[in-house]
């Protein structure tokens, strides 16, 4: 029986307190600061937009709410929404939410890239890149021409007919405006002058700043991200009822405490002499069953779904997000070796071991660019 002492019982509770102390004060998720959203610190999301526009003193925030859930007289930006990218009934729903509300009369700012399918908002428009030198964009709501630095910037190549053409690059729409009952609906060709990895690119501070003036404050949309509203230990178990039972638990707990005065040790006598469980030896198992069953296809399938969920995450907060959807994230980098290109899209099976490392390093390399890509 293992006895334990009074103090080491209070020094446990301190600590228990102390941690909750800590989470209260933090309250963060480091997981959010690799999102593209309005948290994420890296390279593909747009933290320094939000903050940039708050030191300006416009009154923007966050929403975490269906489209339909905001005021009418709010303007939402949408950056990179899953609605654009995804064909899934929750992604369909937030979409047909958003024209709901537009047609009410609210205000929606879509930012998209080359990938968006503009025809889920109803709008008859496709894009494609121009030249690899940057652009100078110009129009009805920019003060003076703008010169964006970016590679291969997305336009326009076909415009809704019903819709106004607002900001142009080089001749090439990148802005328009369409009436949505009694709502406007803008959409806009390239994410980039956003995001962190280019808005400290020549104008692109100035083109934000731009379309705020022109549409309004927005709060940034991040249901369509699949966020909810951040929550607190304190909102979580606040509540006075809770608290009450809480209390006699934890007073009910201590006087067990107190009259038992011993821990029963647990044990299982079959297992005194075994190793203890570890990740290696899991990992070990897994590669002596692949090397049994001596098929590098099936291996190589299931290294590959893993590596695709790893990636996931550094695309989007959906845990739903398909597999489609990251592998073509992935190849519109241009960096990308062909090789590394067959062997994520799947197009390419191994055959024999060597092939099977050949295909692992492959996929290895895609991770190791993005990682540099963010570092840089």
């Amino acid at each position: 029986m293992i006895r334990l002492p009074k103090s080491t019982l209070i020094s446990i509770l301190v600590v228990v307190l102390l941690m909750l102390t800590l989470n209260e004060w933090l309250e963060r998720d480091i997981a959010l600061e690799h999102s593209v959203t309005s948290f994420g610190v890296g390279q593909d999301g747009y933290k320094a937009a939000f903050d940039l526009l708050r030191e300006l003193h416009f009154p923007v925030d966050r929403t975490y709410f269906r489209s339909d859930r905001n005021r009418h007289d709010r303007t939402l930006w949408f950056v990179l929404p899953d609605f654009l990218y995804s064909d899934g009934g929750a992604t369909k729903a937030d979409a047909a939410d958003l024209m709901k509300w537009v047609h009410a009369g609210g205000t929606a700012v879509v930012i998209g890239d080359s990938g968006s399918d503009w025809s889920r908002l109803d709008l008859d428009a496709s894009e494609a890149a121009t030249n690899d030198q940057g652009s100078t964009v110009e129009g009805a709501i920019s003060r003076s021409p703008r010169n964006i630095p970016i590679v291969y910037m997305d336009y326009f190549d076909k415009v809704d007919p019903h819709a106004k053409v607002l900001l142009n690059a080089s001749g090439d729409a990148v802005v328009f405006e369409r009436k949505v009952g009694a709502g406007r609906l803008i959409a806009v060709s390239d994410a980039r002058f956003v995001q962190n990895c280019c808005l400290d690119h020549g104008d692109s501070s100035l083109l934000v700043v731009d379309l705020v003036r022109a549409f309004g404050e927005p709060d940034f949309d991040e249901h369509c991200h699949g966020l909810a509203t951040p929550t607190s230990s304190r909102s979580l178990f606040g509540h006075p009822r809770l608290l009450t039972v809480m209390a006699f638990a934890l007073i009910a707990a201590l006087l067990w405490i107190a009259e038992q005065r011993t821990w029963p040790p647990r044990s299982l006598k079959d297992q005194d002499g075994a190793p203890a469980p570890s990740i290696a030896a899991f990992v070990d198992s897994l590669g002596i069953l692949y090397a049994r069953a001596n098929d590098p296809r099936a291996a190589f399938e299931a290294y590959r779904s893993s590596f695709l969920r790893r990636a996931r995450r550094q695309f989007s907060a959906r845990v739903d997000m398909p597999e489609d959807v990251v592998i073509e994230r992935m190849s519109r980098d241009r960096s990308l070796a062909p090789e590394s290109r067959s062997w994520l899209s799947g197009s390419k099976k191994p055959a024999t071991e060597s092939e099977l490392i050949q295909g692992v390093r492959a996929l290895e390399s895609c991770a190791i660019l993005k990682h540099e890509q963010r570092r840089a």
